[in-house]
């Protein structure tokens, strides 16, 4: 009698299990005398019994039930298929999407047409003959209603049908299996990689819920068309108390239900399910996303091996396993493939990609794929961590077996056949012993630093705003608590000290602290010098990371040096077409833009945007910079429609990766609504600004420089629209933060001036505005060159000023000198050349000089009258003004053409 038609009723079950138990301890000969007895009354149950026994002899008993077990699912579940148009309560059957060990899965819409939507409906035929089947569906439906996260498909409805069969309604994802999703768009590594820790994070979801998946696989994970992976069967997940131990009911012995070339070895010995089953079964999905493998080559044919292969066979490491793909291939099946195929699905070249798997990636692989619990990562979250730490360059924790963890396992594996060498070989082991020992601690040094730094680094980092999203963290007080011990523990380990130096120095830069940041910066620098030497990658990452500060300080000279040192040796070291030749390009880029070098400035953001294009899309945050600067130079420029699309292009990169919470979301967003702004597009502009603000003051804080920009922008924004009373509430706010921020003689300071300045000239306080404007010069001129275009613009505006004075006289040197700067660098028809050209011609009519006035305003007007979306006012003002020169000129007839075009 097969345990695939035996009647089992609960009560029956536990009779099982209770004779099962007691019979499994017993020698053979015992066991057929005691079934014998026990169940006289019943010979299909003592059968049934024996024949459970007889595969637990083989010692195979969990792997080739689990076979036995879906393989009757499936014909039973065959034969009771649901046809097309039947109703499941408000649901109507569309088609068959597939079948598994619990049930079938259709595809179905709403029969009532209340609404449009289509789910998927798990339906569990009732012939199927374990009787725990209707408890794991109801448990399934428990626990996903206890999960919600976007990556983990959602439960809308659970019930019986008429003729009592369970059935639950779950969320229909029209995807394709993860493996076959990253083949298909032929995903880099890094992209798999990126990929695989949103799988992570839903699964940490679930654990962090006190569930385990338990059958996690690449088919129960699809990826939508849009790149949205969605994790699929919780139908054998188990319940965890709070202490991480299993709770019991869900599964019996003979009754496991798992994917054997999926499984931890402790799920193959029937031991105690916790979190790390998942763990494992992550690792064997990531090795299969990052070679075509699967870390195992397990025969269905003879389940009595499947144990011994998962328990005692140790997988080649990843970077291997893909240069020897040309004889098996993805799945172990036999099936035909080449290394150079496999390769080609990652984008690259198979001796690329086992270099690109070979040290860190085969380490966390391996790491996860240990055979016992305990020496795999605590928690999926820690996995997920240690990829992150691996693509931004960091020590990870996962480190390779060690001499003597190996050996360790070889002896218990043939402990009979060494035991007969043991004599021999005794004097050669002690001697080896002690090698193993001295070489240990060298071992263990090194990676107790590494550990220290990367578990420090993920408590410095909590703090950056990029992570907290907001929290209420104290981050100075952590950050300066640990600069503190950093400086006074670590000198023993200098390279560990500069690592956490310049993360503590990259946190206060993305907090606006650019004085503490330049401190932890240059001491990093420092260390890493006298550690490596001048040629090192680290010392050229030290000086870009400086250098970027030293940007924000507009201490330009010094981050000048160090950048073009930084491109020269990253350029030696890694090739043009690395990622960090493309951070040095975006660093001296951004450099350029700030000290008024537009030309520069361009040149290095294309480069920079070009090298991580070419890069094919393996640095989406890195891609997004780099557009967002070349924007912001092509905007100078009144390339709009390139700098609006690179902007748009650059939000969708950040917003994809980062979420839509993240300081990069509100800078990029506050240059969109700059760019909105100039191009007349001032409801859209605001909009932005306000979302950019949200996000900063709930990210950043109050002080942070990001929020600054957003203000002072906002309120020339209101100043436009004659908003004179909010835009001065916004220029003052601005400024504060400025000063908070950048300190009392930092441009952007300047620039808050400034444009105070402007908007008090139009509301008529002209002694204020002369005043402001002139700080906002005084700081222009000690921290940026005297051609700069923030002071060409700051002179334009104080001539005008000096203009409605009645002192036009005392203004046209200074706008002469200002005109000179604007044709540097713009055209003679961009809208900045045309603004001060207007101002030097209207002071030029006021003393006199119409000749010299005409063509500057005539030029002016025409600029002005060319913008995509010109202003009014602007228009305006320089027709009023031309008009008044033509009648001086004694050609009234011009005037009145004017005074037509006015009206």
């Amino acid at each position: 009698m097969s345990s695939g038609t035996i009647d089992l009723s609960p009560a029956r079950w536990a009779r099982v299990e209770a004779l099962f138990d007691e019979a499994a301890d017993m020698p053979r000969a015992a066991r057929i005398e005691f079934l014998q007895h026990a169940c006289a009354d019943d010979p299909e149950l003592r059968a049934y019994i024996g024949s459970l026994l007889d595969t637990d002899m083989a010692e195979d008993t969990l792997v080739e039930d689990s076979i036995r077990g879906v393989l009757a699912a499936a014909q039973e579940l065959a034969e009771g298929t649901g046809e097309a148009g039947q109703r499941i309560g408000a649901w109507r059957i569309v088609r068959t999407l597939g079948s598994g060990g619990m049930g079938v899965v259709y595809l179905a819409s709403r029969a009532d047409l209340q609404f449009s939507q289509q789910v998927a409906i798990k339906v569990v035929r009732q012939r199927l003959v374990d009787p725990d089947v209707e408890a794991r569906l109801k448990a399934e439906r428990q626990i996903l209603a206890n999960l919600d996260h976007p990556n983990i498909a959602r439960l809308f409805d659970g019930g019986t049908m008429a003729d009592g069969t369970p059935y639950l309604v779950m969320e229909y994802i029209d995807g394709v299996p993860i493996d076959e999703y990253c083949d298909r768009r032929r995903l880099t590594v890094r992209q798999r990689l990126e990929l695989f820790r949103t799988v992570c994070a839903a699964i940490q979801h679930a654990h962090q819920n006190l569930v385990v998946h338990r059958d996690i696989k690449s088919s129960n994970i699809l990826v939508t068309e849009a790149g949205i992976p969605k994790l699929l069967d919780f139908g054998i997940a188990r319940l965890l108390d709070n202490d991480g131990a299993s709770e019991s009911g869900l599964t019996r012995v003979g009754a496991i239900v798992m994917t054997p070339e999926n499984a931890a070895p402790e799920q193959v010995l029937n031991g105690t399910i916790t979190t790390a089953v998942d763990t494992y079964a992550l690792g064997v999905l990531l090795y299969r996303l990052l070679t075509g493998c699967a870390p195992y080559h397990v025969s269905m044919s003879n389940p009595g091996d499947i144990a011994r292969t998962i328990c005692e066979a140790e997988p080649r490491l990843p970077s291997v396993a893909v240069l020897r793909a040309d004889a098996t291939a993805a799945g172990g099946e036999g099936v035909p493939g080449t290394s150079r195929a496999l390769a080609a699905a990652r984008s690259t070249t198979p001796q690329r990609l086992a270099r690109r798997l070979r040290g860190d990636l085969d380490n966390i692989v391996m790491y996860a794929l240990r055979k016992e619990p305990r020496r795999r990562y605590r928690t999926v979250n820690e996995f997920s961590e240690d990829i992150r730490r691996h693509l931004d360059r960091h020590p990870v924790l996962a480190r390779p077996d060690t001499w003597t963890y190996r050996t360790s396992r070889f002896l218990g594996r043939h402990a009979a056949g060494v035991a007969t060498s043991a004599a021999m070989l005794a004097l050669l082991v002690a001697f080896a012993v002690m090698m193993v020992v001295q070489n240990r601690r060298v071992v263990e040094e090194r990676d107790t630093a590494m550990q220290i730094a990367g578990f420090l680094e993920d408590i410095f980092m909590e703090p950056d705003p990029g992570n907290a999203r907001g929290a209420s963290v104290s981050a100075r007080e952590i950050l300066e608590k640990g600069a503190s011990r950093i400086a006074s523990q670590l000198d023993d380990r200098p390279v560990v000290q500069a690592t956490l130096m310049s993360t503590i120095g990259r946190v206060y830069f993305n907090l606006g602290e650019f004085d503490p940041s330049i401190e932890m910066l240059e001491e990093a620098l420092r260390i890493r010098s006298d550690q490596f030497g001048d040629r090192h990658p680290e010392v050229a990452a030290a000086k870009n990371e400086l250098a970027a500060s030293l940007t924000r300080k507009a201490q330009y000279d010094r981050a000048q040096a160090l950048l073009d040192d930084a491109l020269r040796l990253n350029t030696e070291l890694f090739g043009e077409q690395s990622e960090r030749v493309a951070k040095t390009h975006y660093n001296l880029a951004e450099l350029h833009h700030a000290a008024g070098d537009a030309a520069a400035a361009e040149r290095h953001a294309r480069a920079s945007v070009a090298t991580l294009e070419a890069l094919e899309g393996q640095h989406a945050s890195a891609l997004a910079e780099s557009k967002n600067m070349l924007a912001r130079v092509l905007q100078l420029q009144n390339e709009l429609e390139e700098a609006d699309r690179l902007l748009r292009e650059a939000l969708a990169l950040v917003r994809a990766e980062l979420g839509g919470d993240h300081p990069l979301i509100a800078y990029y967003s506050q240059n969109l609504a700059v760019l909105l702004q100039d191009r007349g597009r001032l409801d859209e502009a605001e909009a932005m600004y306000e979302e950019a603000i949200g996000i900063t003051r709930k990210v950043l804080g109050e002080e942070h420089s990001l929020l600054g920009g957003s203000l002072v922008m906002l309120g020339r924004l209101l100043h436009s629209r004659d908003e004179y009373d909010k835009a001065e509430i916004a220029f003052r706010d601005a400024l504060r933060v400025h000063r908070k921020a950048r300190g009392e003689t930092h441009p952007f300071v300047g620039y808050d001036l400034v444009s105070l300045g402007m908007l008090l000239h139009d509301m008529g306080r002209l002694e204020d505005a002369e005043q402001r404007i002139r700080e906002g010069i005084a700081i222009y001129e000690a921290s940026l060159s005297r051609d700069h275009q923030y002071v060409a613009s700051a002179l334009t505006a104080l001539g005008a000023v000096m203009n409605d004075a009645a002192r036009a006289d005392e203004a046209k040197p200074l706008l002469e000198r200002a005109l000179e700067i604007r044709r540097k660098d713009y055209d003679r028809d961009h809208p900045l050349l045309a603004s001060t050209q207007s101002v030097l011609g209207h002071s030029l009519a006021a003393t006199g000089d119409y000749a010299a006035a005409e063509p500057l305003l005539r030029d002016s007007l025409e600029a002005f009258e060319a913008e995509e979306n010109p202003d009014p006012r602007s228009i305006e003002r320089v027709r009023g003004w031309l008009g008044d020169v033509y009648r001086a000129q004694g050609r009234p007839e011009k005037a009145a053409a004017l005074a037509r075009q006015r009206d």
